[in-house]
């Protein structure tokens, strides 16, 4: 990507260091803590509207095996082997990247859960009969479909699923199922299957502040549902750093250049 930092590996410590902060994230997450500052005293705000640029999100190291809870979450024996299989440059089960197998490493899209854990911009555009979610990470979007529609039987696999929302109260509860199995639900390889149903709670606690729970029902992976932590996203105004969308957009070439003089050369892979 062509706003990565690359520098010269003088020690492989070096190049572990550098390997750790931006080989399979590409770009750190923005704002440098400004989307986990304190917000503003609350004022009048609609709780259904959900429009403008949000940050936060991010997992951080809050989990002992997920980004997603502080719990671990109640794997089956095929989630442990899947979890097992799955060899992250990150998190606490973290490998040398470049002998790890993150879809990332080639470019291929985060898909939907490990965007919303990530920590950059979302911006929401709701329509009447949908809302709309642009992410910065990757440069993709997601459309959730509020026109009464429910989420398919059989879903075709995408990488951000298919998904219907609805409002209870103040919360906006989205359902997602169609979940490409071949992506991962955060940054440290935390698997799921072709079966999981992910059920999101978006509630606008106050004007700045805006909450997310994540359900996850996936019999194959986990004994049973699972509910994670809260993650609070933090609205940015216009004008300010985090206020407008980059293009952030994962393109091949860039990343084979990446693996050639950085991830490759720290591990002892030849080019």
């Amino acid at each position: 990507m062509q706003n990565r930092i690359v520098g010269t590996i003088s020690t492989v410590a070096v190049g572990v260091m550098l390997l750790s902060t931006a080989a399979l994230a590409q770009t750190p997450p923005r704002g440098g803590g400004r989307g986990a500052a304190a917000a503003a005293p609350s004022v009048p705000h609609d709780p259904h509207d959900l429009n403008g640029v949000w940050l936060g999100g991010g997992g951080g190291n809050a989990g002992t095996v997920t980004q997603w809870s502080k719990t671990a979450p109640p794997l089956t024996p095929q989630g442990t082997a899947k979890m097992n299989a799955n060899k992250s440059g990150k998190g606490p089960r973290a490998v040398m990247p470049a002998l790890g197998n993150d879809p990332l490493g080639d470019a291929n899209p985060p898909g939907l859960m490990r965007t919303l854990v990530y920590g950059r911009p979302i911006q929401f555009i709701q329509t009447p009969d949908s809302v709309v979610q642009l992410f910065e990470w990757a440069h993709f979007w997601r459309q959730i479909w509020t026109d009464g529609r429910k989420v398919p039987d059989d879903p075709d696999p995408r990488w951000y699923g298919t998904s219907v929302g609805k409002w209870e109260g103040d919360t906006l509860v989205v359902d997602t199922v169609g979940l490409d199995p071949r992506a991962w639900l955060d940054e440290w390889g935390t698997p799921f299957s072709d079966e999981a149903h992910m059920q999101e709670r978006w509630h606008r606690i106050d004007r700045d502040n805006l909450e997310l729970t994540v359900t996850i029902t996936d019999p194959k992976t986990y004994a049973k549902p699972w509910v994670s932590d809260k993650k609070t996203y933090k609205l940015q105004q216009k004008g300010s750093p985090d206020g407008e969308l980059l293009e952030v957009i994962f393109a091949p070439m860039d990343e084979q250049e990446f693996n050639q003089r950085i991830r490759n050369p720290a591990a002892g892979v030849k080019k």
